[in-house]
């Protein structure tokens, strides 16, 4: 694959690889080896567009490629206009609590176009509503805006009420009315009564509905004409070092998100969990300390059977072939920035170098033929 990079995007590449990170924004361009996981994943985006629901769980140990794939994935979902959120598991983050999940849904979201920097609630509407304000019929503004209410109060009347008044706030311009739905439709509870009963909103976010709020809010994006939502969450594996009890609610949650997935309930939504193997092998602490989950993923995975259409996606190192290609390509984006090499090896005389075949991860591989490539330079 021939290059069309400019020079400051291939220095942006080659620094990220030198520190060990995936290249944000520009991962498509290094993917080799994963050609089945793409495939699946495009399959996938497919299906979202007709109305399925999908989750899918990427596991392989440090430096296997999972972030360098989930960025690629992330890439492709937001070049096919998906709106996507992006979080990991952390300590204010455990997925032991829907609304938690909701509320992290909310406030991590991108759009094509955003670069991956975070997308405002209010910025997904604004196409739509520049739509509406050039609406060739007087009432069809109004119309449509009835019409996605009336859809989206099948899960939650509450929602569709927000919604409204947020419409309202920003057709009119009021500043005031627009924060405060604005608020309580992305899940803060901590909204002064006065305010919520001037702009006639009833409750938050808690437990008790906040899979209908998910709902909702899926279903009212592909009704603006985008193709669905994508939520990725990385670093699930370290749900295994909380106490037990968020451990066992997290491990629930995920089971419900399946359940609600397979049955069709979620329409338009994909869910891409990722985390180290330790989710599959602990049996004390990981997936197979709920039998119910690890049913659903049908644990312990066969070592002799690959498959990325099942729900656990499990990455080994990519071949030989694939890495003496990686690291062509990586040749190449050396000669493309500023600063190019001042002698060309060849990809074997590289690899030959580092000793790449005694080296376990990708990572491994990556780092010490961009550490090697370093000297050559002029």
């Amino acid at each position: 694959m021939k290059l069309t990079l400019h020079a400051h995007e291939a220095s942006k590449i080659i620094n990220a690889l030198r520190n060990g990170v995936a290249p944000v924004g520009l991962t498509e361009n290094l993917i080799f080896g994963r050609q089945r996981e793409l495939t699946e994943f495009n399959r996938c985006f497919s299906a979202l567009k007709n109305g399925e629901s999908i989750v899918k769980i990427i596991t392989g140990e440090y430096g296997a490629g999972k972030s360098h794939l989930v960025h690629a994935i992330k890439n492709l979902a937001l070049q096919g206009d998906y709106i996507i959120a992006s979080f990991q598991v952390n300590g204010g983050f455990r997925l032991n609590k829907m609304d938690d999940l909701y509320y992290a849904i909310m406030h991590n979201l991108y759009m094509k176009g955003a670069h991956f920097e975070k997308t405002s609630f209010n910025e997904i509407f604004d196409l739509w509503i520049e739509n509406l304000q050039t609406a060739p019929f007087p009432n069809q503004k109004r119309v449509e805006i009835n019409t996605v209410c009336q859809e989206i109060s099948k899960y939650n009347m509450n929602f569709a009420r927000a919604f409204l008044m947020f419409m309202r706030g920003r057709i009119q311009r009021n500043q005031e009315m627009q924060n405060v739905t604005t608020s309580w439709l992305t899940g803060e509870k901590n909204i002064p009564f006065e305010l919520k009963q001037k702009y006639d909103l009833i409750g938050h976010v808690d437990k008790t509905n906040t899979l209908d709020f998910l709902k909702a809010f899926s279903k009212l994006i592909h009704l603006l004409g985008y193709n669905g939502l994508i939520v990725f969450i990385d670093e699930l594996d370290q749900i295994i070092s909380e106490r037990r009890d968020y451990r066992a609610l997290a491990y629930n949650n995920l089971k419900h998100l399946i359940d609600l997935s397979a049955s069709g309930e979620m329409a338009h939504s994909m869910f891409v969990f990722s985390g180290t193997p330790n989710l599959l092998s602990d049996y004390e602490k990981g997936f197979m300390s709920l039998e119910a989950l690890s049913q659903r993923l049908n644990l312990p995975l066969d070592p002799d059977v690959s498959d990325p259409r099942q729900t656990v996606i499990h990455l080994e190192r990519i071949s030989e072939d694939a890495i003496l290609s990686l690291v062509h390509q990586l040749i190449e984006l050396y000669q493309i920035q500023d600063e190019p090499l001042d002698k060309m090896p060849s990809p074997q005389d590289v690899l030959r170098t580092i000793d790449a075949s005694n080296l376990k991860t990708t990572r491994h591989v990556v780092t010490k033929a961009v550490q090697y490539l370093d000297t050559f330079l002029k």
